[in-house]
């Protein structure tokens, strides 16, 4: 028994030094690459790596792969796309990822523009001339519909869900119709005006494709059609095919220039409160393509025509950031 409990006992000593010795080599050994700074390294993966040869700075870097597809990523490496123009483009605020290298691209022959004006000009489609490379839009999506120079409908395209303009609330009496959600809003507009002392009515709605056929033509043979371009809209590329857009004048009529009458500062100042923006700006002539027009009002809901008063942007900004690539940044 005494022999069992003495080899016991030595076992236990021997455990606990072999404890001590240990723990004391790690110490020393974890001391020794402390005061040499040592650090354990983490195999970067390839792109990281390559874009450190590129000379992009690590918060560069850290921002691009958390914003950019694996796609886009590997282009800015095998082009040796400089960092400088890569986060700068990158970090605008409605960087479009499926744009990339157009932006890259067109940055390269207007190098005068800044990296904002590279944005909004190939979000909107301005790489290439007007009524050129166009796409059939989107017909599903409601008053979110576009209808401009790039995007067209056919003859097929009569509005959505129309109805009848009372003719007391169109200039001299006139028939027009205009979405019902519209129209709804529009009442709400005139009635809140009117009840301030300002007085309008509309004059133009809801055109078909044939009608505007034959107005725009009717301004070609006037004018030219150069022209006539900048202030009318071929067939099918009309706002008015969409039953979402009208024209207004003061009423009484005061002004043959809208923008000079007392209703035009109202309802320019209040319009995005009932979800109407004034389509076609003054200063965004080169993005929508027309002449500033301050009678011609678009519905496109509380929440976009909000955004738009509060950005100064145009509908063509927002329907590409917002509706058709679906706000990727969730900006408010």
């Amino acid at each position: 028994m005494k022999k069992r409990r003495l080899k016991k006992g030595i076992k236990f000593i021997l455990t606990i030094l072999l404890v001590i010795i240990i723990s004391y080599i790690s110490i020393t050994i974890y001391q020794k690459y402390s005061e040499n700074n040592f650090k354990i390294e983490v195999p970067e993966n390839q792109e990281i790596k390559r874009l450190k040869e590129l000379n992009y700075k690590d918060e560069e870097i850290d921002f691009i792969i958390k914003e950019i597809s694996k796609e886009n990523l590997n282009y800015l490496i095998k082009n040796k796309i400089d960092h400088t123009i890569a986060y700068s483009i990158i970090k605008e605020t409605y960087y479009i990822d499926e744009y990339l290298e157009k932006y890259i691209k067109y940055l390269e022959n207007n190098q005068d523009l800044s990296f904002k004006e590279i944005i909004t000009r190939i979000n909107c489609h301005l790489d290439v001339e007007f009524y050129t490379n166009t796409e059939p839009t989107n017909t599903k999506i409601g008053k979110y519909v576009i209808l401009n120079k790039h995007y067209y409908a056919d003859g097929s395209y009569k509005g959505e869900n129309l109805v009848d303009i009372d003719g007391s609330y169109n200039l001299y009496g006139t028939s027009f119709k205009l979405s019902k959600e519209c129209y709804e809003a529009f009442l709400k507009m005139y009635e809140d005006a009117k009840a301030l002392g300002y007085g309008f009515k509309i004059n133009s709605a809801y055109r078909s494709f044939e009608s505007q056929k034959s107005i725009y033509q009717g301004w070609v043979n006037q004018d030219g059609q150069e022209l006539a371009d900048t202030y009318s809209a071929r067939a099918g590329y009309s706002e008015h095919q969409t039953g979402f857009a009208f024209d207004v004048r003061d009423y009484p009529f005061t002004n043959d220039d809208y923008s000079k009458t007392k209703s035009f500062t109202w309802v320019s100042q209040n319009a995005y409160k009932y979800g109407f923006i004034i389509r076609f700006p003054k200063g965004k002539e080169y993005i929508t393509g027309y002449q500033y027009e301050p009678w011609h009002y678009r519905y496109c809901g509380l929440e976009c025509a909000e955004y738009i008063n509060k950005h100064d942007i145009t509908y063509e900004e927002y329907y590409e950031y917002f509706i058709r690539y679906n706000n990727p940044r969730n900006l408010k």
